[in-house]
């Protein structure tokens, strides 16, 4: 069955409201210059699309939601020039093409790389190729289609009137395909044909400046290559520290790494662990509401949706995980504290760094420059940091317990109950911003004046308020965007 257009999806108004999910069969998924074969069918939530695997080792991969910038569905008879599908001739398929944003695509190159317990292949590629089973038929596009443009999906959808829009045509999606650094611009171009000839001179200007367009945004990455894990800052995402905006995952995950990277200047880092801002959207994303929802709500079926994050740290010889969240449009910071240790323990001292200082405000008691304790008090414990107080975070303390109990039994290959009882949360009292926006920031801050001055003293809950001025988040935007700048000034250098 042929769609209307040969690349077009069929009309939104076939199906009048989308389902809770989708699952839906395909083949494979070419991600960059890897490829792995599908190991059953892709789920699509309001959350995002989950990919099971085939590898050295099995597993799954997932795309958030929010960092879909666009998408299209085309006939597999259009890529006949290619060598996509020179192994399935005779065959009918529809290609899903999924452009995500450079930190989905940074995280779900790692991912890929794990799954075939292997290094990474080349650059991050923010296009990914989906090979179907067969054509869809005009209902399951409508019902994709209608998930594809549900509102998490369309958060990071792009909004500039120069930016492709989905559903991405054919020539929209090879424009794309050429503005990705070499070699994957001529490997995916092999795979799915050749531009056709462009006649006119403006017009092959047009598509040389639009095919410029996702990446003459692009202004760092960091840290730099060849390190791994990079992340890619773009001057869209610059934008979010104007005044009055809410900072994004970009900017959240970059200032957060710098931080860990070279923003600590103590040992404190060296003692700690910093998760992604998709981590703990990754562990916590709802599931369909179906006979299934029970084995989903699992702390097993939790855990394998992130379990290959850790795969090269041991988060249990760490002292501090941070983990960033984001609920309902609000920022704010779980820090758990000492995962390894058994119980509550008191400890000697050996040093002081007291700070000496003219301001009328000292530093809090319990921290490392404010304790005057010669002796000190470290437990398992969850502290939760939130610039609002408006949310109520015990279920989130519950997950991250779950997540840890289940972890422990991965790595340890033991038994160990993580509860409220062992590993208790309170909510610390920090500093509170007095607006509407800055939720951020004060998480940026929260960690930052962790590693630069932490908690020594864990009597909860810790009374932080003095722990840094207001003044100093209201600085934050600008020095980030300098920070920025300086390093995308050091790398167009190099």
């Amino acid at each position: 069955m042929k769609f209307a257009g040969r690349h077009s999806l069929p009309r939104r108004d076939v199906v009048s409201e989308p389902p809770s999910f989708l699952e839906l069969d395909f083949l494979l998924l070419h991600c960059g210059l890897t490829r792995a074969d599908a190991n059953g069918k892709m789920m699509i939530t309001s959350s995002g699309i989950l990919l099971p695997l085939k590898g050295k080792e099995e597993g799954e991969v997932s795309v958030v939601a929010s960092q879909v910038r666009g998408y299209g569905l085309w006939d597999g008879d259009i890529v006949r020039g290619g060598t996509l599908l020179d192994e399935l001739e005779g065959l009918a398929h529809s290609l899903l093409i999924l452009w995500v944003t450079d930190a989905q695509a940074n995280m779900l190159q790692r991912e890929m790389a794990i799954l075939h317990n292997s290094t990474a292949k080349g650059p991050a590629c923010f296009i990914l190729l989906l090979v179907m089973t067969e054509q869809l038929s005009e209902l399951q596009a409508a019902l994709l289609a209608s998930m594809l443009e549900m509102t998490d999906f369309r958060e990071g959808r792009a909004s500039s009137a120069e930016q492709p829009t989905s559903p991405l045509d054919w020539s929209d999606g090879q424009l794309l395909l050429q503005s990705c650094p070499p070699p994957l611009d001529e490997h995916l171009l092999d795979l799915l044909g050749q531009l056709p000839e462009v006649s006119s001179t403006s017009a092959r200007q047009g598509i040389k400046q639009s095919s410029a367009l996702p990446f003459a945004s692009r202004l760092i990455q960091y840290p730099a290559a060849p390190s791994r894990g990079r992340i890619t800052v773009t001057k869209e995402d610059l934008s979010c520290l104007e005044r009055g905006e809410f900072l994004n995952d970009v900017i959240i995950d970059f200032y957060l790494k710098f931080l860990l990277l070279e923003g600590g200047g103590c040992a404190v880092a060296e003692r700690s662990h910093i998760f992604s801002s998709f981590f703990f959207k990754q562990l916590s994303r709802r599931q369909v509401a179906d006979e299934r929802v029970a084995a989903f709500q699992d702390p097993y079926m939790r855990h394998q949706r992130v379990k290959t994050w850790t795969r090269h740290v041991d988060i249990f010889n760490k002292d501090f995980l941070f983990v960033p969240i984001n609920q309902d449009a609000h920022w704010f910071l779980a820090v758990v504290c000492f995962p390894g240790q058994d119980g509550v323990h008191y400890e000697q001292q050996t040093s002081t760094s007291r700070l000496v200082s003219l301001r009328s405000e000292q530093p809090p008691a319990c921290t490392q420059q404010g304790c005057t304790r010669n002796t000190v008090l470290t437990r398992p414990c969850i502290l939760v940091m939130d610039s609002l107080k408006l949310l109520h975070h015990e279920h989130v303390c519950k997950l991250l317990r779950d997540y840890l109990q289940v972890e422990w039994e991965e790595r340890r290959e033991l038994h160990r109950v993580f509860s409220s009882d062992n590993m208790h949360n309170c909510s610390c009292i920090v500093p509170q911003q007095d607006n509407s926006t800055d939720c951020g920031l004060y998480l940026l801050q929260y960690v930052e004046s962790f590693l630069q001055n932490p908690v020594v003293h864990f009597d909860l809950p810790p009374h932080l308020v003095n722990w840094f001025p207001r003044h100093r988040v209201r600085q934050k935007r600008e020095e980030i965007r300098s920070l920025i700048m300086r390093l995308h000034k050091s790398q167009s250098q190099a």
